[in-house]
């Protein structure tokens, strides 16, 4: 392209400005996983604070503690992976497994709507 007519420049402009728009949305979703991360290990602790203090049942003490391993796995994945791969492994178990995952996306869809919906009819 000659560029007489500001075409190639336009979309040279617009690439670069989706460019930095991508760069801004990774960097804002690795901020959130981090945070995610924190509020993951926070909850585990305090649910395992509160175990030990407030409860006197061994068996309540070990699902509190199970509860809050699980929460300290889902922070650890979120630590160990980026929000590229975590999107590729959700990539390839969607195309491994179409139907359970349409039947989850469902399932939490209604959750969602039913949420938002609150009490209202």
């Amino acid at each position: 392209m000659s560029g007489n007519n500001g075409t190639g420049e336009t979309i040279q402009d617009v690439t670069k400005e989706l460019g930095e728009l991508g760069r801004e949305l990774r960097q804002r979703a690795n901020d959130i996983r981090k945070e995610a991360v924190k509020q993951l290990n926070h909850a585990a602790e305090s649910i395992r604070r509160e175990a030990r203090e407030d409860m006197d049942d061994e068996s309540a003490q070990k699902t509190a503690d199970e509860v809050a391993k699980g929460l300290e796995k889902a922070a650890h994945y979120l630590n160990t992976n980026s929000v590229e791969q975590m999107g590729q492994e959700a990539t390839r178990i969607v195309k491994k497994n179409p139907v359970p995952s349409l039947l989850v996306i469902l399932g939490i869809g209604i959750l969602i709507g039913l949420l938002l919906r609150g009490g209202k009819k």
